[in-house]
């Protein structure tokens, strides 16, 4: 990509981004600041070897607003944790902030929420979500952002065993069009059911089917980050290639899921569906990975 689609990309990204924000203000950088989760879903996923609390933390950021600078007075921001949750708090996991607010102090564009999980407690193979809502701020120049006022965290105990080759079959939805590679390689993070694969809808390695190679303009890799939460695939939201603006994110409406072989156990298919945002509107694409 040349540098003046990068700045179109950018441009109309951020322009995306911000237009779900809920409030009076035209000018956002001028105006409130805006709060809100950096991320709407995390997931965190451990094995029968972990024994131990563990604590996680999710950021609440300031997104926006006042030409992008810091508040020079402590915002505290006040959350509930929604009744559509099936974590049980106090035995799954507990939020250790007292008073069910937080502050991100003066200076800060951020504060981290601390959650300890339990995963001893945690039932095999069975997810749980912990859902929190922001519901309101304390300052009066600032406001939450409607889009990113709720975080849903997933939590569960399940083995997951997903690195390796496949083929991999890409359908652009609204079109049609396929984008066909001939191995994708799927590698783990590190963490237990993290993973990142080696293209993302048309882009990728162009000698294995890339329409596009987003590392010849400094991306640092072609493909997306996922998790494996049980046998259920969640795509957080990221930038596209972990480089550009476009923002890349799973769609858990649709089709996500690991097909095992009933008798091994070994999987066999991978069946994602995400969304891309792209300089001419959202694209929605479902990929099909076929292990090798």
């Amino acid at each position: 990509m040349n540098n003046f689609k990068k700045i179109t990309l950018a441009l109309f990204s951020i322009v995306l981004l911000f237009s779900c924000v809920k409030d009076d203000v035209e000018d956002f950088k001028s105006g409130a600041h805006i709060v809100g989760f950096k991320k709407s879903e995390s997931s965190y996923i451990y094995t029968s070897a972990d024994v131990n609390p563990v604590q996680v933390t999710e950021p609440i950021d300031l997104i926006g607003g006042s030409n992008g600078t810091p508040s020079n007075s402590n915002i505290t921001v006040q959350f509930s944790v929604d009744a559509s949750s099936t974590a049980l708090q106090g035995t799954d996991y507990t939020i250790d902030i007292t008073g069910n607010q937080i502050t991100i102090p003066a200076g800060s564009d951020f504060v981290l929420l601390p959650i300890t999980i339990n995963p001893t407690v945690l039932p095999g193979n069975t997810p749980k979500t912990i859902v929190i809502n922001l519901t309101q701020v304390s300052s009066n120049n600032a406001v939450i952002s409607d889009a990113n006022k709720q975080i849903t965290i997933t939590i569960a105990k399940c083995e997951s065993a997903l690195a390796g080759d496949y083929t991999l079959e890409v359908t652009r939805i609204d079109n049609g069009a396929v984008y066909s590679f001939t191995t994708e390689t799927i590698t783990s993070t590190g963490t237990v059911g993290e993973y990142v694969t080696s293209s993302t809808s048309e882009f990728g390695d162009l000698a294995l089917g890339g329409l596009d190679d987003l590392t010849t303009s400094g991306a640092p890799r072609n493909g997306f980050i996922f998790n494996d939460v049980c046998q259920t695939i969640i795509i957080p939201q990221q930038f596209l290639g972990d480089y550009y603006p476009n923002l890349v994110k799973g769609s858990q409406d649709d089709q996500n899921e690991v097909t095992l072989d009933p008798l091994t156990g070994n999987v066999v298919e991978i069946t994602m569906t995400y969304t891309v945002v792209r300089a001419a509107g959202l694209r929605k694409y479902r990929a099909v990975y076929t292990k090798l």
